[in-house]
């Protein structure tokens, strides 16, 4: 196979910051996490250009990677280079315009951070377009890439538990699009299904900030509680226990992934599930790597996949209807009564997701 030509476009800390800043401080299966380091530990990916709009920030990282490619505008990047596999780790503003530029000039592979964007709608013509032009998207909601929970979901699909019942994820007091892509992209990784019959929670404002009107939030809310009722029958939850656990209740035992992926405790039997294992799982590979390989081996295997474009939609779908969810007090609704145009900044004090 032929090696990919790849870039970079956003030189922060999920595009270009080396992993020595976690090393020891994350659980197996993490590192490399950036987007530079995994593209140089693939053999199919060659590192052609980086771009960022700090100057400064750029030749530091481009001494660090030995680049000799940088850019400090998207466009001129793209329209010099062929780039092949593209990543994109922009603040969530910019990054449909960057992917719509990337596929204009034949890009076939085009990872991006989370959220996708800010809207329904304008995810909806990003997964269109890319439709259109038989492009693999890839988005940054790690630990469904991740070893651990790939082995978790492996063996809740081997039936030894019963049949999935509760899905709960443990994520604390989190933002709702800095933070939340993961916990809802989780909820659709272990349901295997995108089916879902309603959507109900309750958000938080931050700074006393109080919406002008329904359509448009410039904020990044806290999720309280979320609750998502799938027509296969599977309930899931976000609640603000910490500690990142995610819980998968089965009608014969319990399987929590513990602290981000650092174990896994398995308990069954009948009754009061009394039977206790822990499995400390040790990945093969990490979760940025893992997305990547089958990003690129996707195009001839569709299985491979690693996400599906209804996947990374109904993941942003899940956001907003709980949102709008808790602005219509808490009422119950269903997916076809979630607003597609209303937009979500993201906003934290100056910063956005």
């Amino acid at each position: 196979m032929e090696k990919l030509r790849s870039a970079v476009i956003g030189l922060g800390r999920m595009g270009a910051e080396p992993s020595s800043r976690l090393e020891g401080k994350v659980p197996a299966g993490w590192l490399p996490i950036s987007h530079l380091e995994a593209i140089q530990s693939i053999c199919d990916l060659t590192l052609e250009a980086i771009c960022d709009l700090n100057e400064s920030r750029m030749g530091e990282i481009a001494e660090i990677y030995e680049v000799d490619k940088k850019f400090t505008n998207y466009k001129e990047l793209l329209d010099q280079e062929k780039i092949d596999f593209l990543c994109i780790a922009t603040r969530t503003g910019e990054r449909s315009e960057i992917i719509s530029y990337a596929i204009s000039k034949g890009t076939k592979y085009i990872y991006f951070e989370k959220p996708v964007s800010r809207s329904i709608s304008e995810c909806d013509s990003i997964i269109e377009l890319a439709r259109q032009n038989n492009v693999v998207l890839g988005y940054g909601v790690n630990r469904r890439y991740n070893d651990v929970y790939r082995f978790a979901k492996d063996f809740i699909k081997s039936g030894e538990l019963g049949k999935l019942m509760q899905i709960t994820i443990e994520a604390g007091r989190s933002n709702l699009l800095w933070s939340h892509p993961h916990s809802t992209d989780l909820i659709l990784f272990f349901a295997d299904s995108v089916d879902l019959e309603y959507i109900q929670g309750t958000c938080s404002f931050q700074d006393g900030y109080l919406p002008e009107n329904n359509s448009y939030i410039d904020d990044d809310p806290i999720i309280e509680n979320a609750y998502y009722l799938f027509k296969n029958g599977i309930q899931a939850g976000i609640n603000l226990t910490g500690g990142f656990n995610v819980r998968l209740g089965c009608s014969k035992g319990i399987l929590t992934i513990y602290g981000d992926g650092s174990y896994i405790e398995i308990k069954s039997g009948s009754g009061y599930f009394t039977n206790h294992k822990i499995i400390d799982f040790i990945p093969r590979s990490s979760a940025t790597i893992n997305a990547f390989r089958d990003m690129v081996y996707s195009k001839n295997d569709t299985a491979r996949l690693p996400i599906t474009p209804e996947e990374i939609r109904i993941g942003l779908l899940m956001l907003i209807g709980t949102l709008q969810s808790s602005l219509y007090g808490g009422k119950r609704i269903s997916v076809d009564q979630v607003n597609h145009e209303l937009i979500v900044t993201g906003r934290s004090g100056n910063s956005y997701a």
